[in-house]
This record gives C-alpha cells, structure tokens and sequence, in this order.
C-alpha cells in the first residue's frame, strides 16, 4: 500500500510540471499591462502605467512572447520595425525552476506564474538617481 501512494504521488509530481510546461507552450502570451515605481514623466505626463506613457500601439504596448517546447522563446512586438530595436539576436532559452520562468535574456529577473499570468518584475540602473521598479504583466493571448 506504501509503494502505492508512493508511486502515486511521483506521478502527480510529474504530471504537474508537465502541466505547467504545455500551459506555458501552447499560447502566447502578450503584454496586460506595465507598472513603473516610482511614476514617470514622459513629456508632460506623469504615471505610473508605462503602457498609457508609451501609447497603445507603441513596441511595449504589443509585446508578446512564445515559448516553445524545445526550450527556446521569442519575443517581440507590432512586428519587424518593433523588432529592429531588440540588441540580442543570440539564441533565446527559457527553462522553468517550480514557478519561476528564468529567460537566458534576462536570468536575474524570472517570470512567475500566478493564476494564469505571467509576472516579471525589473529594477533598472540608477538613471539620473532614481531606480525604477517595473512590473510586466503577461496574460494569455
């Protein structure tokens, strides 16, 4: 009977992270929204959701990202023009750790999955003295 539950809760475990692979590779998921901390002023608008400073068809506004089942991802936005800004064109990995999704672009900031979105959280540099927090929120397409 031992043996049994045993093998039984070996094979939930498994089923589990095959579960939360399969739900991360067969959709993309594109940007919900953005939160800056603290807010921002671009031009003369001051807030806290990047997405409404940076406008609805802006890059940041269309970004998705797919991951594909052999480990590699892409992302991107509104096509190739969008496309032109990204800097890396190297190879682009994903590998997941229980919740956390760690992108070879950006390892020291992991996705989370949490109730069916995507949530990565970025500190930037000092820039002019401030550190700004963004929160991106992925859900799926």
């Amino acid at each position: 009977m031992k043996k049994l539950l045993l093998m039984l809760v070996i094979c939930t475990a498994l089923s589990c992270k095959k579960d939360v692979d399969k739900t991360l590779t067969s959709t993309n998921w594109k940007i919900e929204s953005t939160t800056v901390t603290p807010a921002m002023t671009i031009g003369t608008k001051t807030s806290s959701n990047y997405l409404e400073l940076m406008g609805p068809s802006s890059c940041d506004a269309t970004m998705t990202i797919s991951f594909a089942k052999d480990g590699t991802f892409t992302a991107g936005s509104n096509g190739a023009l969008c496309d032109l800004f990204v800097i890396n064109r190297s190879v682009t990995t994903w590998r997941r750790d229980g919740d956390k999704i760690f992108l070879s672009s950006s390892p020291n900031s992991p996705l989370i999955l949490k109730e069916g979105k995507l949530v990565q959280t970025v500190t930037t540099a000092p820039q002019a003295g401030i550190v700004y927090t963004f929160v991106y929120i992925y859900k799926e397409k």
